[in-house]
């Protein structure tokens, strides 16, 4: 029976990236590909009252501009709570709020810049602790009507709690009772995450039907 925790293993594309012969998404280019850049928001929290996009239609290069209005849908991957492209609210400095899709990427980055967006800022949570007080203001005012992606989630209206897990294991009152120390604590924990390298980019191909 062969081994194989705990020997070495040859990685097929060591060789190749090693050598810098490997083609990630952005070393890929064709002739007609177009090139888009996001705009996004400099707001913690905000509503967004106008997107001024006039400037940016001026741009030499530029097909498209696309804000939240086109697309104005929740998405996720456990609970349908964040849309493509902002629309009507901002709740992150840094959400998409629009992108410029130009035939060359400087041209798409020069339009992005010339975007105005009005906001009305709104109060921040600054931090976890904050979000749970009651008087913590609600990021997701709309978080009942989200759709599961999942079944076991499960948001509570009217907070910022996004999932309210319970774990039950045995008669824990009546062990505690028993006990001749109890400790109370609160624990918070960081999301984890694998540290990826590469850029994140797309390059999408749309052929006739």
């Amino acid at each position: 029976m062969n081994r194989i925790v705990g020997q070495p293993k040859q990685r097929l594309d060591v060789v190749e990236k090693a050598a810098g012969k490997v083609k990630f998404t952005e070393d890929h280019f064709e002739v007609s590909m177009l090139h888009a850049k996001l705009v996004t928001s400099a707001e913690a929290h905000a509503e967004i009252k106008s997107i001024d996009t006039k400037e940016a239609w001026k741009v030499q290069g530029v097909r498209a501009v696309i804000t939240g209005d086109t697309f104005p849908l929740p998405i996720g991957p456990i609970l349908a709570d964040r849309p493509p492209i902002a629309f009507e609210r901002v709740r992150y400095v840094g959400e998409p709020i629009a992108i410029i899709v130009a035939d060359h990427e400087h041209q798409a980055k020069l339009a992005a810049s010339k975007v105005i967006v009005h906001y009305k800022k709104l109060p921040i949570v600054h931090h976890v602790q904050q979000s749970f007080q009651k008087d913590a203001p609600i990021i997701h005012e709309n978080l009942g009507a989200y759709t599961k992606l999942i079944s076991n989630v499960y948001p509570v209206p009217g907070t910022n709690i996004a999932s309210h897990l319970k774990i039950r294991k045995g008669n824990v009152g009546a062990i505690w009772e028993k006990c001749e120390k109890t400790i109370s604590a609160t624990y918070s924990f960081n999301l984890s995450d694998h540290v990826a390298l590469e850029t994140r980019s797309t390059r999408v191909e749309i052929n006739p039907a």
